[in-house]
């Protein structure tokens, strides 16, 4: 718009009262949500359950106590807060956009097109973003953030770029999102009972709509069927659709654990590398995982998975072997093996490491080496990992995903490392 224009309407917008704000109505199965006072709110909620209507309040008006002086209120864009709208996908967004929009269209503001900001009297504003790119995120200090469909949105949006940005401000969040399988998603909901003082969860299935009949119920499920009605409507954690590992394998007693097992208890070691070359969010993940088998027979797994260069690569790998002290390391062959081999040494030298390399080709079908390389450990229980890790959380999130996810270079490592561990217990040469 002209800059002339522009002037104009940003007069008449600290002019026209708040009342001429149109927001849609909580509706009384909405209102418990809007009215706690929980800094971190997670609602899984079924289709159709009416995720807008929570989430247009929440950013506009504020949410938790309603009153904006009282200490439990937590700021909207009419208290002068900084809030984001995120989704995973822009069409979302674009939805959203057009609501906020509707809503403050005879109050005026300032629209920003190019940044999907809307700006409005009191100083605050709403940005609309989507997730695609978590490096896009980074920059502004905020007050909230309603995270959309967060289930479908990668781990990294949040942990690299969105949660920090809260910091500082002691920002809000709120996920409203459909259930995806028991991703990070399902972590964060279970922080309700790890940490009661700083989050809570809802699960809210689309029978709470009062709008959503007993028989439109019954006709959906009909339709759909029962797996995809316990998802979509009743808003319940499912193994993901064609998953290869039962979810219960993951709910297995001691599956997580705190500390490793002391040394007299350890009977092998091991280090298993999965490199990619590149750093971009869609390139692989470079995957180095610590497996250490005891003389029960279990396997403690921690796992470091990120996007590096080759030189970070053979660094990290080098950093990792200095803690855990590995009586073996296997890297996979490809490409970059003979020279990651040559960065690695030295490196390890220079620390007073000797590695015992080992060397895999991995020419057998990836998917079927998997399964049958995990699948009797996950079944028996076997497999333990490291609470409270980064790089073990996200293996685990692929390993629940596999081989649907988007990534398997945390599954492909961990095979590699179980091999390895059987390899060398075997007394096997240098090539698996």
């Amino acid at each position: 718009m002209p800059k002339q224009t522009q002037r104009t309407k940003q007069t008449q917008t600290k002019n026209l009262p708040n009342r001429e704000i149109t927001l849609p109505k909580p509706l009384p199965h909405q209102r418990p949500l809007l009215l706690d006072p929980h800094r971190h709110k997670t609602a899984i909620c079924g289709r159709r359950w009416g995720k807008t209507g929570a989430g247009l309040p929440a950013c506009v008006k504020g949410h938790g106590h309603p009153n904006p002086r009282h200490p439990q209120h937590l700021k909207g864009a009419l208290d002068g807060g900084n809030i984001w709208w995120v989704a995973p996908t822009f069409v979302i967004t674009q939805k959203i956009e057009r609501d906020l929009i509707k809503c403050f269209r005879n109050s005026g503001f300032i629209y920003h097109k190019t940044d999907h900001r809307i700006e409005i009297s009191t100083g605050g504003s709403v940005t609309l973003k989507t997730a695609a790119s978590p490096a896009s995120l980074r920059g502004d200090g905020l007050d909230g953030i309603v995270y959309d469909e967060a289930a479908f949105g990668s781990v990294d949006s949040w942990k690299e770029a969105l949660r920090p940005a809260l910091a500082d401000k002691k920002g809000w969040s709120l996920f409203l999102t459909s259930p995806n399988g028991p991703n990070w998603v399902k972590d964060r909901f279970d922080l309700a009972q790890a940490d009661p003082v700083h989050y809570r969860s809802w699960q809210c299935p689309s029978w709470q709509n009062p709008l959503m009949t007993p028989d439109e119920m019954e006709q959906s499920r009909r339709e759909i069927g029962d797996r995809a009605f316990q998802q979509e409507m009743l808003a319940q954690f499912l193994d993901s659709e064609g998953a290869e590992f039962a979810g219960y394998y993951f709910q297995m007693p001691n599956f997580w654990f705190d500390a490793w097992p002391l040394q007299c208890e350890t009977h092998i070691r091991v280090l298993a590398l999965d490199p990619s070359k590149g750093k971009s969010d869609k390139s692989d993940y470079t995957a180095i995982v610590d497996c250490r088998l005891t003389y029960s027979g279990h396997i403690y797994i921690d796992a470091h998975l990120e996007r590096l260069d080759l030189t970070r690569i053979a660094q990290q790998t080098v950093d990792v072997a200095a803690s855990s002290q590995p009586q073996g390391l296997v890297i996979e062959t490809n490409q970059f093996q003979e020279l990651l081999n040559l960065m690695i040494e030295p490196l390890a030298l220079a620390r007073g490491l000797e590695l015992n390399l080992f060397s895999a080709n991995n020419m057998d079908n990836k998917t079927a080496r998997i399964r049958s390389g995990l699948t009797p450990y996950l079944a028996r229980g076997e497999l333990h990992f490291k609470r409270n890790s980064r790089g073990t959380k996200l293996l685990v999130e692929q390993l629940q995903q596999f081989p649907c996810g988007p990534h398997d270079d945390g599954p492909d490592a961990l095979e590699l490392g179980i091999r390895l561990l059987s390899h060398m217990l075997n007394g096997g040469g240098p090539t698996l």
